[in-house]
C-alpha cells in the first residue's frame, strides 16, 4: 500500500461514544479541510421509556465505525488532533487492519438497503463455498453460503472484524 492511497481502516471507540467520535470526526474535517469519510453504520430502534416511545438512532456495531483515509492521516487523526479512536491491528502483519474496498462496499451497500434484514455474528463462521447473489435486491453481492435451519444466508465478512449474514434463496446464488 502506498502511503498516499487512500483505504479502509477500522477503529474502536470507547463504550457507547460512535456517535459522538463521528460527530466530532465530520466537524473536524469541515474546519480543517481534511479529505477523509467517516462510515458508522445506524439503525433506528423504539424505546419504551417509561411513559412513552421514543425513536433513537443506536449504531448496528457497538463501538466500530470505519475511516477511509490516507495512512498518514488516519494515524494523525488520534494523534494531532484528538479522536479517540483506536485503530484495529492485522494480527500477521501487525500493521493496521484494512478492509478490502469490494468487502466494505457490499457492507455498505446492504446496509444501505435493508439493514434491519441483516444479523450479525461477532464470531467466524464455518467456511462454505464462495457465492455471489445473481438476482434480486442484493445482486451481486459476493460471500460464503450459510445454511441454518432451512434457510439459506449468504455471509459477508470484514476481514476478521465480524460476520453479516443475509437472508438469500438458493435461486438467486451463482457459486464461484
Amino acid at each position: 500500500m502506498s502511503d498516499n492511497q487512500k483505504s479502509w481502516f477500522a477503529a474502536r471507540t470507547r463504550d457507547k461514544q460512535e456517535l459522538a467520535q463521528r460527530d466530532y470526526l465530520l466537524k473536524l474535517k469541515e474546519e480543517q479541510c481534511l479529505d477523509f469519510d467517516i462510515y458508522l453504520p445506524v439503525q433506528t430502534e423504539v424505546r419504551q421509556l417509561k411513559y412513552r416511545r421514543k425513536k433513537v438512532v443506536v449504531p448496528v456495531i457497538r463501538n466500530l465505525l470505519f475511516v477511509y483515509a490516507t495512512k498518514e492521516l488516519a494515524c494523525d487523526l488520534p494523534n494531532q488532533y484528538g479522536a479517540r479512536l483506536f485503530y484495529m491491528r492485522d494480527l500477521q502483519t501487525h500493521s493496521l487492519l484494512v478492509v478490502p474496498d469490494k468487502q466494505m462496499a457490499d457492507f455498505q451497500f446492504v446496509m444501505d438497503l435493508s439493514p434491519d434484514a441483516v444479523s450479525f455474528d461477532d464470531f467466524t463462521l464455518a467456511v462454505g463455498d464462495r457465492v455471489q447473489v445473481i438476482k434480486g435486491d442484493f445482486s451481486g453481492i459476493e460471500g460464503e453460503v450459510l445454511i441454518q435451519e432451512s434457510a439459506t444466508y449468504v455471509v459477508l465478512r470484514l476481514l476478521g472484524l465480524f460476520a453479516a449474514k443475509i437472508q438469500v434463496p438458493k435461486s438467486y446464488l451463482k457459486k464461484l
